[in-house]
């Protein structure tokens, strides 16, 4: 064999061997091939653990505050008003003369009365001695005995009637109105002043027959005025009988009002704590339509398949809303959800936010 031909030889070996290297080469790379695109065909979704916590139920109403007692102080006899302590919009405490009437012959009329007692109790007392001798019949004891009696009672009045001269608190509060001014004449049932107590103050709201089976005596309020302030308070009342017209039932919440800050007739919106459940706190904005048009959160699972689950809304605190119907932890998908379907496969990344932070959705 010439050279030529050798080298002819031994180059077609080296081609089939460089054939060969690069079919075994391409063979091994094949199974990576299709794993690496069907990875970079995933969509990346952000998702973030959400975990259930105890939430209370809430009875949303609407009321107004109301005074916790209110009475119109009337005058009891007549005369002319002498005095007048207690202005219009004044505090008073419970005893304070709110109206005084003049007390013309009053004084004397009660010693007048005093003495007449004083004789039916000598005459009494004479008759009792004169039974014992024999002296004196049981009709003359009853006469004498009737006639103290009845002096007893006409010093009572008049002293009754001298004490109403002095119209007072009969508790502490404001005077919210008083008609009266000094030299008017009073007759009996005439107006002194309208007195209220605002402290504690109360809230007057009605209830629909499903929301008055959630609340009961004692369960606690948070209370938004109308002014813009917020107070605590406490169910005090829930009436047993609903209105015929409205078949609604009437409910009182008790607000402490010690700086009387809080002023009766304001518009208030009422949120009663229920009953308590197992919940997850979310912003409205993840919230997420099923084919049924049921609203539910898309979340992936363990094998990071997305899955949409229904949800049920069982309150709205002002900065999220309160959902059950998931797992007590649960990853939820803050960022992409809008690209992925249910069933569908993702590349879950953790996000560094909070649920309640995801402001960019």
């Amino acid at each position: 064999m010439n050279a030529n031909l050798k080298i002819a030889l031994l180059t077609l070996a080296l081609v089939i061997i460089w054939f060969l290297s690069g079919a075994v080469s391409n063979s091994s790379d094949e199974p990576v091939q299709p794993q690496q695109a069907v990875a970079s065909q995933l969509t990346k979704v952000r998702v973030l653990w959400s975990e259930a916590e105890e939430y209370s139920r809430q009875v949303v109403a609407r009321g107004r505050t109301a005074p916790n007692r209110q009475v119109t102080l009337k005058a009891e006899i007549s005369g002319r008003v002498i005095a007048v302590p207690a202005a219009k919009g004044q505090a008073v405490a419970e005893g304070d003369v709110i109206c005084e009437l003049a007390k013309e012959d009053r004084p004397q009329r009660v010693v007048e009365a005093q003495a007449a007692v004083d004789q039916a109790e000598i005459d009494y007392l004479g008759a009792q001695k004169l039974k014992l001798k024999g002296y004196q019949s049981e009709s003359a004891i009853a006469q004498t005995k009737a006639r103290l009696e009845s002096t007893r009672a006409t010093l009572e009045q008049t002293k009754t009637n001298l004490g109403n001269t002095r119209i007072v608190a009969p508790y502490a509060g404001f005077i919210d109105d008083r008609p009266v001014e000094v030299g008017d004449y009073m007759d009996r049932t005439n107006i002194c002043a309208v007195l209220v107590e605002t402290n504690p103050l109360k809230v007057v709201s009605r209830l629909s027959e499903r929301e008055v089976v959630k609340v009961s005596i004692g369960s606690k309020a948070q209370v938004k005025l109308a002014t813009g302030q917020q107070v605590r308070g406490e169910v005090i009342y829930l009436s047993h009988l609903a209105d015929p017209q409205t078949r609604t039932y009437e409910m009182e919440i008790s607000l402490a009002n010690p700086d009387n800050q809080l002023r009766s007739g304001v518009a208030s919106q009422i949120l009663v704590a229920a009953d308590h459940v197992v919940a997850h706190r979310v912003p409205a904005a993840l919230l997420a339509l099923g084919d049924a048009g049921q609203a539910g959160l898309k979340i992936v699972d363990e094998h990071d398949l997305v899955q949409f689950v229904p949800l049920t809304l069982v309150g709205d605190d002002g900065e999220g809303i309160w959902v059950t119907g998931f797992p007590p932890k649960v990853r939820i998908i803050t960022v992409g959800q809008e690209y992925v379907s249910s069933g569908e496969q993702v590349i879950a990344e953790e996000d560094v936010r909070s649920v309640m932070d995801q402001e960019t959705l």
